[in-house]
């Protein structure tokens, strides 16, 4: 039950929109709670809306955009 509470508690807000190599990415920041850092970050591309990278431990950089995406 307390890993319920946990999850209930999750939640996701868009930070950024990052331009890359002609291509647009959303990085959005999974909070827990009430949380002012992001537990971890989701990459998604803006164009399809497909989830690129989930659970990212760290706000990703143009360069991490393009080793994750080649």
């Amino acid at each position: 039950m307390k890993n319920m509470d946990v999850q209930a508690t999750l939640r996701e807000r868009a930070i950024a929109i990052l331009g890359v190599d002609g291509e647009n990415f959303e990085v959005s920041g999974v909070y827990q709670g009430s949380a002012r850092k992001p537990s971890s970050y989701i990459l998604t591309r803006t164009g399809d809306k497909s989830v690129a990278v989930r659970d990212l431990s760290s706000f990703p950089s143009h360069q991490q955009v393009r080793e994750l995406m080649s």
